[in-house]
């Protein structure tokens, strides 16, 4: 180990291993994993022989509709007849009577949720067709800046309403547009869109659409599949056939995927070989998980599986939450089964089922985001760490356990579960 590194954390568990180490850290990076008492930092962090793993990476959310039913004694309802079945145009209120401002304000304080929790790097879907169009892109943008000290943000524009319905591929562009000209990694702005099949009724010309954009511009696709059934199957197989011939292989995730838990063995298996086939990923989200969904059989057919925490305090999931321990702790729970009787039954609450799930969070999500190569704990990787309060990934989860220190780009950004307040980006 160097001398004197900037950071040491000492008496630290690893995952992999069964004797503790400690972890030097100089300019970001990890320098160095040795014996205790091998190195002093200028700081030092004692693990005390617990946890410590990268950091968590949400692979899907939506800050651009975070928070949007806070404010109020209770959670904000509508009680307008005619939009009340209608998740978008409650949105479109929603957006119409909060200040851009606010809405900014939101966004940043649903990645602190994040960055608190101890996740170093989110992906996010923003809406663009909604009444204010690309004012959401413009508020992700700054909320992405504002939180660059915490979390490194992808963002996923999309129109819900469907990017062939009038306006919607424009909307698009003019977001796509807007994000590449803000960042440094053109890696961090994607195309994404929805449900081709109920939303648009017509599947192939809509995912064609997609890549025309996504090709335009050369960037990856995220795209939500929560068509259910022969709808939701039709869906896989039209996007695996346009990856194909578009040569995007590697390049497209589809998240959700919820008519794979309605398949036969027979259908799930042809699936998952064309998904493997165009090295598609994918990401499930534990709020709206379903307890049949395959996720051991998608991880074994060699296909990355990331996990989202999803919506937060928002119309779509009023009890989200932005903690992803928290979501591989109900997962654990809604992913037991329902039949004692069958081997996998109970499976999530064993520690080889605890252990996958976490994977889900941590370098299954690396892989969907693209960032592999920079993450993990070895020398070389980025220094995006989380130092627990439980010796292990199983009662880190079962207890959920406190985030002591979350360390992005190898500086301490959370204490003891609470953003520092030098990096506090909300008002």
């Amino acid at each position: 180990m160097s001398e004197s590194p900037e950071t040491v954390i000492k008496n630290a568990y690893l995952q992999d291993r069964d004797r503790v180490v400690d972890i030097a850290i100089d300019g970001g990076k990890i320098t160095a994993i040795g014996d205790p008492g091998s190195a002093t930092g200028e700081t030092e962090i004692d693990a005390k022989e617990n946890l410590v793993s990268p950091g968590f990476v949400d692979s899907h959310k939506h800050i651009d509709r975070a928070f949007a039913i806070a404010g109020d004694r209770k959670p904000k309802e509508v009680d307008d007849p005619e939009i009340s079945g209608d998740i978008n145009a409650q949105f479109d209120r929603h957006y119409d009577t909060t200040p851009f401002d606010e809405i900014v304000e939101n966004a940043v304080r649903a990645i602190e949720k994040a960055s608190a929790s101890g996740a170093t790097y989110v992906r996010t879907h923003v809406g663009v067709d909604h009444s204010i169009g690309t004012d959401t892109m413009k508020a992700c943008l700054e909320a992405k800046e504002r939180t660059a000290d915490l979390v490194d943000l992808q963002l996923v524009p999309a129109s819900y309403g469907g990017i062939t319905a009038e306006g919607g591929e424009e909307q698009v562009r003019e977001a796509i547009e807007m994000g590449l000209s803000a960042v440094d990694d053109e890696r961090d702005v994607l195309i994404g869109g929805a449900d081709p099949g109920s939303r648009n009724r017509d599947i192939p010309r809509t995912i064609e659409t997609w890549f025309d954009v996504a090709t335009d511009y050369d960037i990856d696709l995220d795209v939500h599949i929560q068509d259910h059934g022969t709808l939701g199957h039709r869906t896989l197989d039209q996007l695996v056939t346009e990856t194909r011939a578009r040569g995007y292989e590697g390049r497209v995730t589809a998240s959700h995927c919820f008519s794979l838990a309605q398949a036969s063995p027979e259908q799930l298996d042809t699936l998952l070989d064309a998904a493997q086939s165009i090295n598609l990923k994918m990401v499930t989200c534990y709020n709206s998980v379903r307890y049949e969904m395959p996720l051991r059989e998608i991880v074994g057919a060699g296909i990355p599986l990331g996990h989202g925490t999803d919506n937060t305090r928002d119309f779509v999931l009023p009890s989200g939450d932005g903690d992803t321990l928290f979501g591989l702790a109900v997962m654990a729970q809604k992913l037991i089964g329902a039949d004692p009787s069958r081997e996998t039954y109970r499976w999530t609450e064993s520690n080889a089922g605890y252990d996958f799930l976490w994977d889900l969070a941590t370098y299954q999500g690396a892989v969907v985001l693209g960032i592999d190569d920079e993450y993990g704990i070895a020398e070389g990787s980025n220094a995006d760490l989380v130092v627990f309060d439980e010796p292990s990934r199983q009662w880190a989860a079962i207890g959920m356990a406190n985030r002591e220190y979350v360390l992005k780009h190898g500086q301490i950004v959370v204490e003891d579960g609470e953003i520092l307040p030098e990096y506090r980006a909300s008002s």
